[in-house]
């Protein structure tokens, strides 16, 4: 099994709780990589996903990985002084 989860195409409002579960859901099955190389839309709901994952994976006593960030979502992030938060 893949310790990678690819994430889906979309992180906005109409998908963050299904998102949200499944995030949840891989982490459970050990996934620790969160791959954003597929992502083409998001708002600032993917920020908060982020976060609550990450704070799930440290509850789990994991650390999460994000990579492949899409820049705009980066930028975001810098925007909202939470960059530290959603790097590898």
């Amino acid at each position: 099994m893949s310790n990678t989860y690819l994430i889906q195409q979309e992180l906005t409002i109409p998908t963050a709780t299904e998102q949200l579960a499944e995030g949840i859901a891989a982490l459970n099955k050990g996934m620790s990589e969160f791959d954003f190389s597929a992502l083409r839309e998001m708002d600032s709901t993917a920020l908060a996903l982020i976060l609550a994952w990450r704070r799930e994976a440290e509850r789990l006593g994991k650390r999460l990985y994000c990579i492949n960030l899409p820049e705009n979502l980066k930028n975001l992030a810098a925007l909202y002084g939470v960059e530290n938060y959603i790097s590898a």
